[in-house]
């Protein structure tokens, strides 16, 4: 049973990039699509990396970063198209994931 609930997180991750490739309405911008795709892409990795290969602190770290600078950039992006939800979404994931690399930082020290 711990096995199922181990890998579930990555059978719904699949689950979501699949359903955001059939969820593109006209009114979505297709580079919020492409920026979603790369932030789901960067959170994959960092769930496989910690979950299978217990990489060291830096990589840890570089990768939590890459995907702050993700949600930074989807921010960005959905500021310039006056996208709310998008707005809304990468504002508390920047928020999260900073924090989460602020908390990975001072563990270290």
């Amino acid at each position: 049973m711990s096995v199922i609930l181990k890998y579930n997180k990555y059978i719904l991750m699949f689950i979501g990039a699949i359903q955001l490739t059939r969820f593109s309405p006209e009114y979505l911008e297709p580079i919020l699509l492409y920026e979603y795709f790369v932030f789901i892409a960067f959170c994959f990795f960092l769930g496989i990396l910690e979950d299978f290969f217990k990489p060291s602190k830096k990589t840890n770290i570089v990768v939590r970063l890459a995907i702050v600078i993700c949600s930074l950039v989807l921010l960005i992006t959905s500021v310039s198209l006056h996208a709310t939800a998008t707005i809304i979404f990468s504002t508390v994931m920047f928020i999260a994931i900073s924090f989460s690399v602020f908390l990975e930082i001072k563990q270290k020290d």
